[in-house]
């Protein structure tokens, strides 16, 4: 192998995808009760008790907490893969999403992948996402897929 073939970027499948995806799933799970914290205490549905408070939402309060919580998930990935390439979970094992030409990702790119990850996420923990994953000779999601992005190392 040439110097030249070992600095090329290496595609990235299932493994270290879901091991950055499972350290993003502690961002969305903040991005959660922000969401039921902020509406809590717009709506007064936010209690306080001995020890520290409690929220429980129901109803349109309910509904509204889990689009602000998806809205606050996808501009978390979406804005921070436009920027940077990358998310905290992705820093971390050392990933990066570029354009299939090896380009950064325009704010476009970016939002098609994104919102298709509710699709890739389906029908439960990203088996949609991990079937394209693994049946992709670029080793890509539906979401990759579409928006013509890699996920690569």
């Amino acid at each position: 192998m040439s110097a030249e073939d070992s600095s090329s970027p290496t595609k990235c499948g299932v493994g270290i995808r879901g091991v950055s995806m499972a350290i993003d799933t502690f961002v969305w799970f903040a991005f959660l009760m922000i969401a039921i914290s902020i509406v809590g205490a717009i709506t007064g549905e936010t209690q306080s008790t001995p020890t520290g408070s409690e929220t429980y939402l129901t109803g349109t309060p309910a509904t509204v907490a889990l689009l602000l919580w998806l809205l606050l998930s996808i501009g978390y990935h979406m804005v921070l893969e436009w920027q940077f390439g990358k998310t905290l979970g992705k820093f971390l094992v050392k990933i990066e999403v570029t354009a299939a030409d090896g380009s950064p990702l325009t704010l476009r790119d970016s939002a098609v992948r994104n919102v298709l990850r509710l699709v890739d996420y389906l029908p439960l923990v990203y088996i949609i996402g991990i079937v394209f994953v693994v049946l992709s000779d670029r080793q890509q999601r539906l979401g990759d897929r579409v928006a013509k992005t890699v996920v690569v190392r």
